[in-house]
């Protein structure tokens, strides 16, 4: 639990340029905060509640609203325990317009996105840096991921759209030589199909189905004890449903639920088969002219089928069962408006706690962040 009453937040803004026209803007936040359990351990091993600071910028620019770029870098650093510190770096350029095909309406959007993301990995078996073969993989969950999109869609009534979705997506990790490592790279294949139907002025449904294709570049299948088989390449595929309402009754209110089940079998023994799925609300409220609040609460269920009790290894850990509840309640009190833009001060208070079989992956998680927010989008 969060063991202090109160916390000053002390942050200034680099000097930046917050411009709020039509087709470009950049934002930013700077917070202060405490995590009650930074690397998401057991309460059998020793946890303690850090202190962490958080800066994040984003920027965003239109080209006749047709191309569209934006950008994103996160920096969280605490202050005790630097291996709880990340860096997440982001681009997206898209393009997307519309066009009409005998009096039949289409819209369509390309877009590449590249992520880079840089964090230590901490074992949940011992607390401490992962290590495998005696040596150290902290950098193991480091990433370079480049994502991709197609999507076309249908608009035979201005109530009914129909969305045809293809994603790509390429991730590699840092690189170990050490003698039975697996690597993590793969390569990923998604379609979607899609439905949203406008039942109300207040009222949307949306129903979505994926089939998604994983080849990892070079892992190893394994058989039902968890063994390695040699000369083999691991492959998943994704069977998922997903279905929502998104209800909007006045302006400043909205609310949304969702609800999504997913199946993954891999192409060996089903060693890593798994079901997992969530149920979610979320929803945001403007008070006056200068409050907004923001709620979410998701339970998730993630289930490997052919392993009852987890071990211990580096492998296991990737792909962990768990079950459990996230909740977050976030306010913004807009305190001064320059330009289109809004200065605000930042309070968000989140809960998590996650159960399974094997006590390693039983873990609690509170966090406390006061901050301040220039926003123009």
């Amino acid at each position: 639990m969060l063991k202090n009453s109160f916390w000053l937040v002390v942050g200034v803004l680099s000097p930046s340029l917050a411009i709020a026209s039509s087709n470009e803007a950049i934002n930013a936040t700077v917070l202060y905060g405490v995590d009650s359990n930074p690397h998401q351990l057991s309460s059998n091993l020793l946890v303690t509640e850090q202190n962490y600071a958080e800066v994040e910028f984003k920027a965003r620019k239109s080209f006749f609203k047709t191309v569209y770029l934006s950008a994103k870098a996160n920096k969280t650093q605490y202050i005790d325990d630097r291996r709880g510190d990340q860096y997440n770096l982001s681009a997206n350029i898209s393009l997307k317009s519309s066009f009409k095909i005998k009096g039949e309406k289409f819209k369509y959007k390309f877009s590449v996105n590249a992520r880079n993301k840089d964090k230590t990995y901490v074992s949940k078996s011992s607390g401490l840096v992962a290590t495998f073969g005696g040596q150290s993989i902290a950098d193991r969950y480091d990433s370079n991921q480049t994502n991709s999109l197609v999507q076309l869609s249908y608009l035979p009534y201005k109530n009914l759209t129909f969305d045809f979705i293809y994603r790509g997506r390429d991730k590699s990790y840092q690189q170990y030589n050490i003698a039975g490592l697996s690597n993590l790279d793969y390569q990923q294949q998604k379609i979607q199909l899609g439905m949203l139907y406008k039942a109300s002025e207040v009222g949307r449904f949306y129903v979505n189905g994926t089939h998604t294709e994983r080849s990892f570049v070079d892992k190893r299948i394994k058989d039902l004890d968890g063994i390695d088989l040699l000369n083999t390449d691991l492959a998943y595929t994704y069977q998922a449903f997903n279905i929502g309402y998104i209800y909007h009754p006045e302006s400043g209110v909205r609310w949304k639920y969702s609800f999504n089940l997913e199946n993954r079998e891999d192409n060996g023994s089903g060693y890593y088969n798994a079901l997992s799925g969530y149920l979610a609300i979320s929803g945001k409220h403007q008070f006056g002219v200068h409050h907004y609040f923001n709620t979410r609460i998701r339970y998730s269920n993630f289930i490997l089928v052919n392993q009852i009790e987890p071990g211990l290894t580096v492998s296991d850990e990737e792909t962990s069962g768990k079950q459990g509840i996230s909740i977050s309640v976030g306010y913004e009190w807009v305190i001064a408006t320059l330009f289109e833009t809004n200065f605000a001060l930042y309070l968000d208070l989140e809960h998590a706690n996650y159960t399974n079989a094997n006590d390693i992956y039983t873990y609690d998680r509170n966090k406390l962040s006061l901050g301040i927010r220039w926003s123009a989008f």
